[in-house]
């Protein structure tokens, strides 16, 4: 009887189970559905899954949170506001879930019901990023409904409860003041934006029209010329950036604040650091330029810290008899196409129009060059720069152009100094060594066929560089430390990429489309395993909030906080205008994220207007559309606010600053600091490569202590600021 009744129990028991198996088995596979169509952007089949999960009676995945999302990613944003206030509603919801409720009611132009949800957000609210967003909110809605003075109180508490919404709230300050006729305060709260994020596009060109408006001249032309560094593009900018300069007065170079050097520094005679041992050599182009070559020159002045000569490739030594700190100049004459040096008394040494050297005879020789006349600014950093090696002049129709000629372990020591902070652990400094090493290798073996036959340039596009006014001893000891290893795939060099923050995740080589990054994978950027991301709420969640706790980045000595955590706010008539410069779709009804990679990072944005529609796809044109040469990473949601049918603000989160390819130099930094060696840091972001030594096996490394001695006159890095 005993032994029927057990029975009885067990089968009940299998039978109850049953259901609740297909149940979770339902569950699990609703979920991946739902991942899957959200990462494609098929947000309808994203918003089924998530009813479907819903009726479940599923809670663990928060699904009314995440069909708003993807209701709000359709331009559904009413339907979007009753499923954040369902969330809203259970009792487990915190301040995030109440923000996103207000936001959904901003985006609809119900300003009274918002504030009273951001209000509430913040008495829910366990972490300051969730309080600055509330306030942001709060301060938005009232510049909405034309209340200037009553959103000064909250974008003040946001600017001081959390540090990634200091710009963002200094911007939106600015407006206010302007809406109530205080232009002193504006120009201060734009100052402000632009000085905590440079990278903040539209507060740094509310910063120059104020300048302009309040008649300081060259100070708007700089700001001016800050846009455009972003954008060359900008035609707008361009123009007032040639109006404003008209107003000012004196070498515009002196306004503009141009790096100025007045005598080569490094110690040609040097003799306590023995040179490198690889004789392998680099050839970059000088004063790089945004159509990929070293910019056009008309005149440039040329200083040797040793005596020097001048060979030239079709006619051999030109001069032999250069003495060190003389200065020559090198011009180029329109009328007949010819390149004249000069000596200081202004004496015609000859003429060319072919290339030529300047070759310092000293092993350490170096080449300053100054007050280089450049034809167009744009996007070139024009200062001084002291160079190792030789420099080659290569004429051409319109002027000429700058090529440094050097050895490789000599050109890195100012490459790996501008790429991390000054006072940077050792290890970081190895690491990142090595991978400046792998790209100039890379570049080398890889350079298109140009005239100039440079391998690279001495701007962003590779790696920057100024040469020795920029250049560290812990560096020179680096790379040193490191000489000739490289990483290496199938045996050659490999091609690595590198940025500032992963925002948690590297990218995904194979995720970008471009051929020939297979080898980057994708890691976490952390010290013990996270859970990744598994649904649109848990990202978004990711780009509101602090970084988690446990990432690298989070050690690290890093510049500024917004390279790890950010918020934007535009103006869709900006975007309007970057669109029509491809296509006229008339008024912005709708921006949405069209897919994504699995790290979350967007690889396509649709806008639709009232008279069609265009896909922006891949990094370089979302940037072109959100912001050219300011849009920190495609780690970002984005919640668009409506003025009736159409857009009239898009308020982006992001996370991380770079592609999120390959080297992470916060990362490398925070994990130095925690003590982890340079091979390691190296082989957590390139796991399927090696270490190789390209030096020849006959010839032994040495590790000599340090490159120079030189007097350093410069400091182009920035120490991270007291809190």
């Amino acid at each position: 009887m005993k032994r029927r009744a057990g029975l009885l129990l067990a089968l009940s028991g299998a039978l109850l189970a049953a259901p609740r198996a297909r149940a979770v088995a339902d569950a699990d596979e609703a979920l991946a559905a739902a991942r899957a169509a959200f990462l494609a952007g098929r947000y309808d089949d994203a918003a089924g899954s998530w009813r479907y999960l819903s009726e479940l009676g599923v809670a663990a995945p928060e699904p009314e949170g995440n069909l708003a999302l993807t209701l709000r990613d359709q331009g559904r944003h009413e339907e979007a506001a009753a499923q954040w206030l369902k969330a809203s509603l259970s009792e487990g919801a915190d301040g995030f879930i109440w923000n996103q409720r207000a936001w959904s009611y901003l985006a609809t132009g119900r300003q009274r019901e918002a504030r009273e949800a951001f209000t509430r957000a913040l008495d829910r609210s366990s972490t300051t990023a969730t309080q600055a967003e509330a306030n942001v909110g709060l301060g938005l809605s009232f510049i909405i409904d034309a209340k200037p003075k009553a959103a000064d109180a909250p974008l003040r508490r946001a600017g001081i409860s959390g540090p990634y919404a200091i710009s963002v709230s200094a911007q939106l300050s600015a407006e206010a003041a302007l809406i109530a006729g205080d232009k002193q305060t504006a120009l201060a709260y734009l100052r402000q934006a632009v000085e905590v994020d440079p990278a903040n596009h539209e507060a740094l060109r509310g910063l120059a029209k104020a300048l302009a408006d309040a008649g300081d001249n060259r100070a708007a032309w700089r700001a001016y010329k800050k846009i455009l560094s972003l954008n060359p593009h900008d035609a707008g900018a361009r123009k007032l950036y040639e109006k404003t300069a008209r107003f000012v007065t004196g070498d515009l170079d002196a306004a503009a604040g141009v790096r100025r050097v007045a005598r080569p520094v490094l110690d040609a005679q040097a003799s306590d650091a023995p040179l490198p041992v690889s004789t392998r050599s680099i050839r970059v182009g000088l004063y790089g330029a945004p159509d990929g070559r070293p910019a056009l020159l008309t005149r440039a002045y040329v200083m040797m810290n040793s005596p020097f000569k001048v060979a030239s490739v079709s006619h051999g030594i030109l001069r032999d008899n250069g003495r060190a700190f003389d200065q020559w100049e090198i011009d180029f004459r329109s009328e007949n196409g010819l390149v004249e040096v000069r000596d200081a008394a202004r004496n015609i040494l000859f003429t060319s129009k072919t290339p030529f050297s300047f070759v310092p005879d000293a092993a350490r020789g170096s080449v300053l060059i100054k007050s280089a006349a450049i034809a167009d600014q744009i996007g070139v950093d024009p200062g001084d720069r002291e160079v190792r090696g030789a420099v080659e002049v290569v004429p051409n129709p319109w002027g000429f152009r700058l090529v440094q000629a050097a050895s490789v372990e000599q050109y890195l020591i100012g490459a790996v100094s501008l790429a991390l902070p000054i006072d940077s652990p050792p290890q970081a400094l190895r690491a990142q060594a090595v991978v400046s090493r792998t790209a100039a290798y890379w570049a080398a073996e890889n350079r298109p066929e140009t005239l100039e036959r440079c391998d690279l340039l001495d701007d962003d596009s590779t790696q920057r560089t100024i040469g020795v006014s920029g250049e560290m001893r812990s560096a020179a000891e680096a790379v040193a430390d490191t000489e000739g290893l490289a990483l290496a795939l199938n045996g050659r060099a490999a091609r690595v990429l590198q940025h500032a923050d992963s925002g948690g995740t590297t990218e995904d080589g194979s995720e970008t489309g471009e051929p020939g990054l297979e080898h980057l994978v994708s890691v976490q950027d952390s010290a013990a395993p996270r859970v990744p991301w598994r649904t649109a709420l848990d990202l978004e969640r990711h780009a509101h909030e602090a970084p988690p706790e446990g990432l690298f980045s989070e050690a690290a000595a890093v510049e500024t906080p917004n390279s790890a955590r950010w918020m934007r706010v535009l103006d869709a008539r900006d975007l309007r205008a970057r669109i029509e410069r491809r296509k006229d779709l008339g008024a912005i009804r709708r921006l949405r994220v069209a897919g994504r990679t699995p790290t979350g990072r967007v690889r396509a944005v649709e806008v639709i207007g009232a008279d069609g529609s265009a896909l922006y796809s891949g990094r370089g044109e979302i940037e072109e559309l959100l912001g050219p040469g300011s849009l920190r990473s495609t780690l970002f949601t984005l919640q668009p606010l409506m003025d009736g049918k159409n857009v009239s603000r898009i308020v982006l989160w992001g996370a991380g600053t770079g592609s999120g390819l390959g080297f992470s130099r916060s990362g490398a930094l925070g994990q130095a600091s925690l003590g982890i060696g340079w091979r390691e840091i190296i082989r957590r972001y390139f796991p399927r490569l090696e270490v190789k030594n390209f030096l020849k096996p006959a010839v032994e490394r040495r590790t000599p202590a340090a490159v120079g001695p030189y007097r350093r006159t410069l400091d182009f890095h920035k120490r991270k600021k007291d809190k």
